[in-house]
């Protein structure tokens, strides 16, 4: 098997949310896919393919770069579940761009893939190679919520859109690879200041005044009449705003923004005021424990370990739903609804991530831009609304309607 293509190869295979992604595989690749599992442990990948009905093993470590050189030339998409990847995720990034294969990830490490743009995007755009990090509950809700509600202004009313305010309601747990990023941020951007860009992912010629000066982060409560609920700061935002304000601008810059003005906020919204202003503090204490050593050591220690995860019970009886209140330029306005079952940071972030790498494998030519659309792309600029309907199929619901 050393010399075997694969049409999809995942990498981290034997990790907690590798696992869960392998199982996907089984039960949803198609017939005749040849795919393979990824990983350190040629023992624990040959288990595991043996119990999924994976076509190949391929072992292979960030640590030793000919191994991962060896792992993207036998790939044609290329699945990483392989975290932080501040950590060991730029060898495969760079291997991937060097032998042409298409990429996803579930990273929310935003100054990490504000470095894999400076680095790779050029030359992944020369060759037509899709680099698709943010394929997770971070960020493909936002950034194809978002698409969608443009799209449709633009359809229905011919309008380009003023604004979207997103907003989201959420149970579910938390794994360790979650946990080893953000501790492992908190590292590498002390005080959070590359994190606090909100045009950090924008290309350098798309970074305005006038865009960053609307594209304030929410902070405080606020009570919003239109969806008769309070916003509060949510988690995810510092992440998903700026995958989002990344895609208006490369859309931009092939003659497609989404608005002459296009601002885009997003919080997390609750029928409860207290509860609200509870969901505010919290976050601005783990914000700052996270710039203590101390504080931040002794979360690692009480946070799960990298491979451990919530219980099958709690993944399943998890949810997501996001709501997208768009403002066309024209003044018309439209509230969309996108939920799914499942715990956001696993069961959804698993099939997004999957369903990402399957749309990779079934071809380009039918996606946006073609054959010849590559670089370091947002999930709306890399797959656009054809992802959403392949999440639909899976049971997404998406609904929007004039308010």
């Amino acid at each position: 098997m050393s010399d075997t293509h694969f049409d999809v190869v995942l990498y981290g295979a034997t990790g907690f949310t590798g696992r869960q992604a392998v199982a996907y595989f089984q039960q949803h690749a198609p017939a005749g896919l040849r795919w393979a599992v990824a990983g350190r442990s040629r023992e624990k990948l040959e288990a595991l393919a043996m119990a999924h009905g994976a076509t190949g093993v391929i072992v292979a470590d960030s640590d030793q770069p000919a191994t991962v050189e060896a792992m993207a030339a036998r790939a044609g998409v290329l699945l990483t579940t392989a975290g932080p990847y501040s950590r060991y995720g730029t060898p495969v990034v760079e291997a991937c761009v060097r032998h042409g294969v298409h990429y996803v990830d579930i990273t929310g490490e935003t100054p990490w893939v504000r470095g894999l743009i400076d680095a790779y995007d050029a030359e992944a755009a020369r060759t037509g190679t899709r680099i698709v990090p943010f394929c997770g509950f971070d960020s493909v809700p936002s950034d194809l919520g978002v698409l969608a509600v443009v799209e449709h202004l633009r359809r229905t009313y011919g309008a380009d859109t003023r604004s979207v305010s997103a907003s989201y309601t959420v149970r579910g747990g938390f794994n360790g690879g979650t946990a080893a990023s953000m501790m492992t941020l908190a590292d590498t951007d002390p005080g959070g200041r590359l994190l606090n860009d909100v045009l950090l992912l924008n290309p350098a010629d798309r970074q305005s005044e006038a865009e960053r000066a609307r594209s304030a982060d929410l902070r405080g409560v606020h009570y919003d009449a239109l969806r008769k609920v309070w916003l509060a700061p949510f988690l995810m935002a510092a992440v998903n705003t700026r995958v989002v304000r990344r895609s208006n601008a490369l859309f931009a810059g092939w003659d497609r923004p989404y608005g002459a003005s296009f601002a885009y906020h997003e919080a997390h919204e609750t029928k409860s005021r207290l509860k609200a202003y509870g969901i505010a503090a919290a976050l601005g204490a783990v914000e700052r424990a996270l710039d203590r050593g101390p504080v931040r050591w002794l979360a690692g220690k009480l946070s799960p370990a990298p491979g451990e995860g919530p219980s099958e019970a709690t993944m399943d009886g998890g949810f997501m739903r996001g709501r997208y209140l768009g403002e066309a330029e024209s003044g018309q306005r439209v509230l969309a609804t996108m939920k799914a079952k499942g715990d956001p940071g696993n069961r959804v972030t698993v099939k997004i991530l999957c369903e990402s790498a399957l749309l990779l494998a079934a071809g380009v030519d039918a996606l946006p831009g073609g054959a010849a659309r590559g670089g370091v792309l947002t999930p709306a600029t890399a797959f656009g609304l054809p992802l959403l309907e392949r999440l639909r199929a899976q049971g997404f619901d998406w609904q929007i309607e004039a308010i």
